[in-house]
Formats: C-alpha cells, sequence, structure tokens
C-alpha cells in the first residue's frame, strides 16, 4: 500500500462511517504475582462516536452529548490526535482492516508470529507464569512431553510490550501512548483500546516491507551500535567464582576456542534458593567469590577477553545496598509508606525508585563506580517488569509509569555508560522494553527460555519471538544459547544445546548462560558438547565480515539483523513461515527446532541456493534436507555478495 492508497482509505473510511470512536470513564483493578498481571476493568458512562463534519483536517466525532476532535496531520506519514474531556479515560478506535492481511509486531509474541484474529495486550509483564509452569508439568507427566502444545493465546504475556503492529499491505500502525492498551485484530477492522485517550496515533506506510521497517525503526529509534568484541567469538558463561572462572576459561582456550568475553552473572554473590543458584541482588563485588577481580579483568583484557556481569532493578531485602536505599526514600513503597517488596523466586526485594532523581544518580552511580570502574566491559540489565499499580513511587500514577519503567531502567544503564565515556565499548542487553526503549540497549535478548524444544517457551519460541521483534523495528537481538530456565523434570541435554548452538550462529550475539541450575544442565565446556561449540564460536568469528556488513544495514538504515523471511520474498509462505528466518539479505536459515530429527523439510523462495555447509545447489520451493547433528540447514542465494566468504567457510569447515 502506497502513501497515496493509504490516505484515501483512512480519510474515506472516517467519512463512510467505517472509523469510529468510543470513549468511557473506567477503573481498573490489577494482581501481580512475580512479574505477572491479570487485569479486570470497570467501565461506565460509555459513547459511541460517530462522524458528523469536518473543518479542515479536524474530524468531529459525537453522539450528540459527548464529542472528540480528531485532528489528521499529512506528511511523510499520517498522524491522529485527538481531543476529548478528560475525565474520559477509556479510549476505542475502530479503523478498517483487511480480511486476508497477516499482522505482526506489538513487541516480541512467542507463539504466533501472525496476529490476526487474536487480542493482543499492551502490557509488559514477565512472560513465565508460576501456574503455566505447574500445568505444563502435570500435563507432561500424564500425557508425555509435547514441544508442539500452546495455550490459547489470551493467556500470553511479554516481556516486549510495543504499541504498535505492522501489516503485509504494508502499513504501520503506532499508538504513542504508555497505558494499559489492547489491539483486536478482527476480521475486517481493528480495535485499538487504551486505559487513557492517546497522545497520538502514527500511521506509516511502505512500498515493501524494507521500505516500510526502514521507517519502523526511525519511529522507535536505533539501538546503539555492539562493541566490536561481541563479534568476535563466543561469551561463555561461568558461575562459582575467580577459580572456576579462570579453570573453565584456560581449558577452553587450551583447546583452540574462541572466547569474546566472560560473562559471570553472580560477581556480586550468590544466593542458593528452591529455585536454583541466583544472584545476590546487592551491586558490589564479592570479594570471596571473586578474589582479586579487577587485576583479574586486566589480565583478561590484554589477551583480548572482556568481563561481563550483571544487574537488575531490584536490591534484595536485608543488603546493605537495600538498607542504604530505605534510608535515603530510594526504594517504591506501599500505601502505608513501607517499602514495596517483591518477591521474584523465594526471597524479598525491594525496587529502586527510578522516577525520583536522587535515586536515579545514586544508582546510576553505582554502576559507574562498582561496575565500570572495577573494568566490567558490559552486562545483563535484567527486568524491568514488576512495577505494582498499587505502589507509591516520586513520579506519579504508577499504572500510568509501568509500562515506561523498562525504559528508565535501560536509559540509566545507558546515560551511566556515556557519563563514563565508554559508548561503544560497553555491551549492555536488556530482557524488558517498551516501545522506544531499545534506543538505550545494544540487544535485547529472548527471555528466560525452558531448556526444552517447546514452542511456548523453549527452543521453538525464539523465532516468534525475534521476527515479532523485527516486525517492531528491533534491529539486535539474540538468545541464551541452550535456555535458562531449569525446573522440576526439565533439563538441559547435549542435542539440546548443539541444536541452539547452531542456531546462534546466525545471531549478532554468541552468549551462554548455564541456567538457574547449573550443575543438571549440559554447559560449553561439557565433554560432549565442547568440540562443536569451539566449531560453532569459529564459525561465529569467521561471519564477522558478513555480520558486520548486515548490521551497518541495520544503524544506518534501519533494517534488523534477523528478518522474516517476507521482508525480501513476497511468496504466500513467507508471510506465514516461523520456522525459517534470514541473517541479513543473503542467508536462509532453517533450524532444527526438534528432538531426534536429522531430516529437516525446508521452504526456499525463488531464486537458486547454495547449501553453506554441503556446498549443494537447491532449486527454490519445498525440499528435504539432511540435518545431522552437528549441521544446520543454511543457504546463500547464487550470486551473493558475500558468496568467496561462505564458499571459504564450506572449505574450512
Amino acid at each position: 500500500m502506497n502513501k497515496q492508497q493509504l490516505d484515501s482509505l483512512f480519510i474515506s473510511s472516517i467519512e463512510d462511517g467505517g472509523m469510529r470512536i468510543s470513549l468511557a470513564q473506567g477503573k481498573a483493578k490489577y494482581k501481580m504475582s512475580r512479574g505477572s498481571f491479570t487485569t479486570k476493568d470497570h467501565i461506565f458512562d460509555k459513547h459511541n462516536l460517530k462522524f458528523v463534519n469536518k473543518e479542515g483536517d479536524n474530524f468531529l466525532f459525537s453522539d450528540g452529548k459527548v464529542n472528540c476532535v480528531m485532528s489528521l496531520e499529512k506528511g511523510e506519514n499520517i498522524k491522529l490526535r485527538f481531543k476529548a474531556d478528560p475525565k474520559y479515560n477509556r479510549f476505542i478506535l475502530k479503523i478498517p482492516a483487511f480480511e486476508n492481511e497477516h499482522i505482526y509486531g506489538c513487541g516480541e509474541q512467542y507463539t504466533h508470529l501472525d496476529l490476526k484474529g487474536n487480542k493482543v495486550k499492551i502490557w509488559v509483564s514477565e512472560h513465565q507464569q508460576v501456574m503455566k509452569i505447574a500445568k505444563k508439568f502435570l500435563r507432561e507427566k500424564l500425557f508425555g512431553v509435547n514441544p508442539d502444545y500452546k495455550a490459547p493465546y489470551k493467556a500470553h504475556q511479554t516481556y516486549y510490550s510495543s504499541p504498535g503492529f505492522m501489516s503485509s499491505e504494508n502499513y504501520f500502525v503506532y499508538c504513542h501512548e504508555d497505558a494499559y492498551g489492547q489491539i483486536d485484530f478482527e476480521k475486517n477492522e481493528t480495535l485499538i483500546k487504551f486505559r487513557q485517550v492517546p497522545q497520538s496515533i502514527s500511521i506509516l506506510t511502505g512500498d515493501n516491507p524494507i521500505d516500510l521497517v526502514k521507517k519502523i525503526t526511525k519511529l522507535v529509534n536505533i539501538q546503539p551500535k555492539l562493541p566490536d568484541f561481541v563479534g568476535e567469538g563466543a561469551i561463555i558463561a561461568t558461575q562459582g567464582g575467580s577459580d572456576v572462572m579462570l579453570e573453565k576459561y584456560e581449558a577452553l582456550k587450551a583447546k583452540g576456542g574462541k572466547v569474546s568475553a566472560i560473562w559471570c552473572q553472580d560477581w556480586s554473590g550468590q544466593i542458593v534458593t528452591e529455585f536454583g543458584s541466583q544472584v545476590y541482588w546487592n551491586w558490589e563485588v564479592d570479594n570471596n567469590l571473586y578474589h582479586d577481580l579487577k587485576e583479574i579483568i586486566v589480565r583478561l583484557n590484554n589477551e583480548g577477553v572482556k568481563f561481563l556481569g550483571y544487574i537488575n532493578t531490584f536490591l534484595k531485602e536485608d543488603t546493605p545496598l537495600y538498607k542504604y536505599a530505605v534510608e535515603h526514600d530510594y526504594i517504591v513503597k506501599k500505601k502505608d509508606g513501607t517499602p514495596y517488596l517483591i518477591q521474584s523466586t523465594t526471597f524479598n526485594a525491594g525496587i529502586v525508585d527510578l522516577t525520583f532523581p536522587e535515586a536515579y544518580e545514586w544508582y546510576k552511580g553505582i554502576i559507574k563506580t562498582n561496575m565500570i570502574g572495577l573494568g566490567l566491559s558490559g552486562w545483563m540489565a535484567d527486568f524491568g517488569e514488576y512495577l505494582p499499580t498499587d505502589s507509591v513511587v516520586h513520579g506519579g500514577d504508577p499504572e500510568k509509569l509501568h509500562n515506561k519503567w523498562p525504559t528508565l531502567w535501560a536509559k540509566c544503564n545507558y546515560d551511566a555508560i556515556k557519563e563514563c565515556d565508554m559508548e561503544g565499548k560497553i555491551f549492555i542487553f536488556s530482557r524488558a522494553a517498551y516501545g522506544h526503549t531499545v534506543q538505550y540497549t545494544n540487544s535485547m535478548w529472548n527471555g528466560d527460555q525452558h531448556v526444552d524444544y517447546s514452542d511456548e517457551y523453549g527452543l521453538g519460541s525464539v523465532i516468534p519471538a525475534t521476527l515479532s521483534m523485527a516486525c517492531s523495528g528491533v534491529g539486535v537481538n539474540h538468545s541464551d544459547i541452550g535456555g535458562y530456565t531449569t525446573v522440576l523434570h526439565m533439563k538441559r541435554d547435549a542435542e539440546l544445546f548443539r541444536r541452539w548452538s547452531e542456531m546462534n550462529i546466525f545471531t549478532p550475539v554468541f552468549r551462554c548462560h548455564e541456567g538457574n541450575r547449573p550443575k543438571v544442565n549440559v554447559q560449553f565446556d561439557s565433554e560432549e558438547v565442547v568440540d562443536e561449540f569451539i566449531k560453532n564460536s569459529d564459525i561465529f568469528a569467521a561471519l564477522k565480515p558478513y555480520r558486520d556488513d548486515v548490521l551497518k544495514e541495520y544503524y544506518e538504515d534501519g533494517i534488523p539483523c534477523n528478518r522474516p523471511l517476507f521482508f525480501h520474498f513476497d511468496e504466500d509462505e513467507c508471510y506465514t513461515n516461523q520456522r525459517e528466518f534470514m541473517f541479513g539479505s543473503e542467508l536462509v536459515v532453517a533450524p532444527v527446532m526438534r528432538k531426534n530429527v536429522t531430516k529437516l523439510k525446508v521452504y526456499l523462495p525463488k531464486g537458486e541456493w547454495i547449501g553453506l555447509f554441503d556446498g549443494k545447489t537447491y532449486e527454490s520451493g519445498h525440499i528435504e534436507v539432511e540435518a545431522p547433528l552437528g549441521t544446520i540447514p543454511a543457504f546463500y542465494l547464487k550470486g551473493s555478495v558475500h558468496e568467496n566468504l561462505f564458499r571459504d567457510l564450506i572449505k574450512e569447515k
């Protein structure tokens, strides 16, 4: 759809009654459990408004009692602005839709790439839910493991929510509003609902998906550039202190492993809970566990290896930093004035009030002094989804601030880096986001996947999550190799680790995670996987010239690194395929998503394709390829710009 067609469609839909507005008053109730939310809304004094008349670019909607004026600004994009009595805090806009269109985006979607027919909540939440995990355990105990199982979409929650969606008809709608929302993608119309009259709504169009996604990325902003070291090899993960870290690193180095960084999330200490090995949420180095860390970091840097850590928005109750924060009024409170303690797993923690300028500066100072000052070259900036709506924060109404919280958190980290003049040298990766958050983080990551193949939570959820992010304008993203969450019967075996490692070659970041129960999970240095892990990290490093060009496309033009097939190929299957992805414009990747699979059915778009690892020529269409462990089906177009690099890769591997 071009701009002229879009203008015509929306203007005509206003005048013929296809676009409608409803206003109401409402009061919501929210219930939060470990970052997951349920909500009910009491609606009263509702008014369904119809188009009445037009004065210039102002359109009056009314039911005779209540009015809403919608102004239409036409430029490169269409922007809608709304003016109504402020007592109305519930808003519904009905806009026309296409029956056969596909809908993508709204942030990170783990089970459904195409959202048509679904009702999507626009609310940042914890994706993992205790009750759903318990049901999964019972279901798999009774009926066996079924990786195809997906709960109804209505139960979906996500770490990264975005008030914007992309259509296969080449238009994008973005709501400039932070309040709780829901978008219903019905057959012939789309219902945009918010618990506030939106500040504005932008409608973009493009000649094709690539043209459109460039505009989307410009709207939500480009992420800061990845430091160069991230692309030079594997980011290995260890826990347990300096001695364990150095032992694992030296052993891998002796085998020829290419390591770019070592990620020790427990640099601040370790706490063992019923959930497993967790970080001690007090952001000071644990000198007993990580003795001589500053000197060790200098030594590692001299060898071309960086050290990464971890931080989140919480402080564990009764830790030194928590006590200091309470004394200085830096913690989010309950209505009775006491600290609002959340429970993530089995211990209590306070939330730093990022809307209080003094608290923000203090927390930023901790990052500058205790992390950057120690020599860290990056960290996981975890969480951001947990702000309770019944809390008291310095910045105002927590319900309206909830979706902003991940942005405040990412900005706190980014500001610390910027003020230390370390942009381009420090790597931060984030889990939670809303809308424009990505402008403050080098990379998103797909959250805490289960250590299994499941489409709902495990390996099978990574591609839809990544591609929906791309359709939301996120350019740099990755997942934990092997997943993270290990509970009950779930344990990471060698095959899962190997398949995940193969897939992550074709992302901007090749990073491990030990998981919450390291001792029961296969790790990068386990005997049955270490040789292949080294091989895959070598391939990742060898692809750096191509990956750098893919990243350049994103940083300069706004085209995400990992892309759905339909970004480049206008073919029916490309619009619905969520088992394959493109890495840049020259590679199609079809990861193996199931256990004990050695042959895979693959769809290749129009063109002549060469197997990246077997050198065979493949025609377009549905094919079956060999996919033994140690090989991932990946293909490049004959005549690609980087064909020589790809050919050399085949010869070497």
